[in-house]
């Protein structure tokens, strides 16, 4: 894949009442498939920075957002506004089932590139985990 564009990724997640900010910049991918759009980037492992694993995140029409990471944090993240999806998220550790619950999704993207943001909370055995917020900006390079 030919990563001809730019890419800007900011999360923030708040765990009881403390927010962590992570922010990256990136080439990415960035096509049409169908009626979906794909942006493909690799990160790499802070630890291990030899070591890389491809973050694809799916749009689709109507605005469903879904991330799909690879490597030993293997998971596949359906976010839908409104929704709650159970999502396997799997660690170094061992596998967890977590609920994914989305508030609100907002994408504002075409051929050249454009935005999503997306925020949502994530629960463990119905108790509330994490409150998230990702937004991805992308353009061409």
């Amino acid at each position: 894949m030919e990563e001809k564009y730019n890419l800007s990724v900011c999360g923030k997640q708040t765990v009881e009442g403390n927010t962590e900010k992570i922010e990256l910049e990136t080439s990415a991918s960035y096509v049409m498939r169908g009626d979906s759009r794909y942006i493909s980037y690799k990160e790499y492992d802070p630890s291990a920075p030899e070591k890389h694993y491809r973050t694809t995140v799916k749009v689709t029409p109507d605005n469903t957002v879904t991330v799909m990471k690879g490597g030993a944090e293997n998971h596949h993240l359906i976010l839908e506004e409104g929704q709650r999806h159970k999502c396997e998220y799997n660690t170094p550790f061992g596998s967890l089932t977590l609920g994914v619950y989305t508030e609100s999704v907002s994408v504002s993207l075409d051929d050249s590139g454009g935005e999503v943001s997306v925020r949502y909370s994530i629960d463990i055995e119905s108790e509330l985990a994490s409150s998230n917020e990702l937004t991805l900006k992308i353009k061409e390079a």
